[in-house]
């Protein structure tokens, strides 16, 4: 077994057909019905990925994500299960921490696919404690940005900034690849572990939030810049910026 998976589901029929293919895959399942009962549940026996509906009576999806990452700093993979006219609520599901999401009708290897790739990202992630020493104690400096991947902070003139696991994610990939103009698809696969079901605008909402809480001015980004016709590049700033 490589692991449990929790399923927030109240659709029998899905729960009938995607279970099997879980354990197929490896995994132990748990099904519940109740994403607030998840929230503890994940606490509890802290699985390898949670799958969850999006649409939930009275606690949703979106709650789910919420507090298990901003109240209890759980950063268990999560992927969205969704209907197609819940693009909005699915991007703001990533926005507040999800790892992916999935639209109906579900095609059943492919979602037991992003549940491995989502595993699989938070396993390489950078906060994740179990790679090497040398991985671990390295933090990356441009200009008055200071990130530590760590411990999933970011700095600008030793000022903590706030941001989401997708915006950092994104910073973060940017910062690796500083001086590269990277294209919003590229960016996409970063966001998601399979973009196809996202607009590339997306990565221009989520950059510009980023822009919002590290650039001294966002209307002259200096580290942050728009590439025409491609997508964004970190450039590398090397003076300190005016705050």
């Amino acid at each position: 077994m490589t692991g449990s998976i929790i399923i927030v589901e109240q659709n029998e029929e899905i729960v009938e057909v995607l279970t099997p293919q879980l354990r197929k895959a490896g995994y132990r399942t748990h099904v519940i019905r109740d994403a607030a009962e998840a929230v503890t549940k994940a606490i509890s026996i802290k699985p390898a990925a949670i799958v969850t509906e999006l649409d939930l009576p009275g606690f949703s999806g979106l709650d789910l994500c919420r507090e298990l990452r901003f109240v209890h700093d759980n950063w268990t993979p999560i992927v969205l299960i969704s209907e197609k006219n819940d693009e909005l609520d699915a991007v703001l599901g990533l926005e507040l921490g999800a790892d992916d999401y999935v639209t109906k009708p579900l095609r059943m290897k492919e979602l037991t696919a992003r549940v491995r790739a989502a595993i699989r990202r938070s396993g390489k992630c950078c906060w994740d404690h179990g790679g090497s020493l040398e991985e671990q104690s390295r933090i990356t400096r441009i200009g008055d940005l200071t990130i530590d991947p760590d411990h999933f902070n970011v700095f600008r003139n030793d000022e903590h900034i706030d941001l989401t696991k997708k915006e950092f994610e994104l910073l973060y990939y940017l910062m690796k690849n500083k001086g590269k103009a990277l294209s919003r698809d590229r960016l996409l696969q970063e966001l998601s572990a399979d973009g196809s079901d996202l607009d590339v605008r997306i990565i221009d909402v989520f950059v510009s939030r980023i822009r919002g809480k590290i650039e001294p001015n966002r209307k002259n980004p200096v580290y942050i810049k728009t590439v025409r016709n491609i997508g964004y590049m970190m450039q590398d700033v090397r003076i300190t910026v005016p705050s």
